[in-house]
């Protein structure tokens, strides 16, 4: 007998094995069907309060590190409150990935849940549903794509998502998904040959269509 329990093993991903390789062939795809020379341009979905703190900036440097080569975007660089409901379904087609910035949820494990509202709710199911990248950044793991994590919807008149981190994510173990992630979202140099094979949508919107039961 084992001294302790399979249950209490930290878990490194909440995704089954075939989800996994469902979604590394998925952004092999994206990264085969991107043209050498094209810019790779990722949006970076954070609560204006986060942005507002002493750290972001660091913050944001080391969400630069990880993603070498790409642009990355935030809301004052494409909308105004203004023109942002009118103006997202016609920029948000041609970004290539998101990374969201969330607030912790209260009484959790340090780093374990974190929060999106409804603004940053939306703009995840958005990119999920057509299959592009959507990674979490969680302070001390890194970046975490959303198919590791586990994913609820809360509320009701005022719908929200929690979103959970595996409890034994090894920043120092990258897993094959994140791997994937970051070749998907890393610039193509011009001397690459281009393809043309399209990515499939991601199977990852189905945890917003229904609370976790």
């Amino acid at each position: 007998m084992p001294d302790s329990p399979a249950e209490d093993i930290p878990l490194a991903t909440y995704a089954t094995a075939k989800q996994q390789r469902a979604y590394i062939e998925a952004m092999r795809r994206i990264g085969k069907a991107r043209k050498p020379g094209d810019p790779v341009r990722v949006y970076i979905s954070v609560p204006p309060a986060l942005v507002q703190r002493p750290g972001w900036q660091q913050r944001r440097g080391k969400i630069q590190h990880r993603l070498p080569g790409t642009q990355l975007l935030q809301f004052d660089d494409l909308f105004t409150p203004e023109n942002y409901a009118e103006t997202w379904p016609q920029i948000s087609p041609s970004l290539d990935g998101m990374v969201v910035v969330a607030p912790t949820k209260r009484g959790a494990l340090q780093g374990s849940v974190y929060r999106l509202g409804e603004v940053g709710r939306l703009e995840v199911i958005d990119f999920v549903k057509t299959g592009r990248p959507v990674l979490l950044h969680a302070r001390g793991l890194g970046l975490i794509p959303f198919v590791d994590c586990k994913v609820h919807r809360v509320g009701d008149e005022k719908l929200r998502t929690k979103v959970t981190v595996p409890s034994g994510w090894d920043p120092h173990d990258y897993e094959p998904t994140l791997q994937a992630a970051l070749r998907a979202l890393r610039p193509r140099r011009t001397d690459d040959r281009p393809t043309a094979e399209p990515a499939r949508p991601s199977h990852l919107s189905r945890p917003f269509d229904a609370p976790h039961q």
